[in-house]
């Protein structure tokens, strides 16, 4: 993989065609992935995937959940309501990520730092196959009837949920914020501030 190319060139995909995401590459692309992190150590994830129209519907349920029960947002109309759960039942398909947690706080960010890795380089992989791709992280997928969904244990993490689709448009690119704008120097000591 040229990773000098497809960074810069990969796009979150919002919109996608309705073609199904076969899950039997979904599988092979998260196999890929893993194999392009550089970490001795295994990861400790797992993955639930939604492909199917049934398994969809079950999952925009149960991330409106957390909306239908807000006492604001009691008040959205139902077109509003019906436009979200439209919106994940149209995605052809939907990866969660689950890492595993431990006791020990440094093992447990490690794991959650590769498998984030992880998922990076599943973009990536995901992009050259002509795969678009969305990492999700909103507060609504911390919820309840979420985590039963996916049957997870007290000791594992939702990382997030890839929404997957083929797409026909490739979205412009956003401006991005240069390496020398997030540098900063350490200063001998004595000698002032962080620059």
């Amino acid at each position: 993989m040229d990773f000098m190319k497809t960074i810069p060139e990969r796009r979150s995909i919002r919109r996608f065609h309705s073609s199904p995401v076969d899950q039997e590459l979904v599988f092979a692309l998260l196999r890929e992935a893993q194999q392009l992190y550089p970490s001795g150590e295994a990861a400790a994830f797992r993955c639930v995937y939604a492909g199917t129209a049934d398994s969809r519907e079950r999952l925009a349920a149960c991330m409106l959940e957390p909306l239908v029960k807000n006492r604001l947002v009691k008040w959205l109309p139902e077109k509003v309501r019906d436009f979200v759960r439209k919106r994940v039942t149209d995605i052809p398909g939907h990866l969660a990520v689950i890492a595993r947690n431990d006791p020990d706080g440094r093992k447990s960010d490690m794991n959650y730092a590769a498998v984030c890795g992880i998922m990076q380089n599943f973009q990536l992989v995901a992009w050259q196959r002509q795969l678009g791709v969305l990492w999700d992280t909103e507060t609504i997928m911390q919820s309840k009837a979420l985590f039963d969904l996916f049957k997870m244990n007290p000791d594992e993490r939702l990382v997030g949920i890839f929404h997957l689709g083929y797409f026909d448009r490739v979205p412009k690119a956003r401006a991005r914020t240069r390496a020398e704008k997030k540098w900063t120097v350490l200063p001998e000591r004595g000698g002032g501030s962080v620059e």
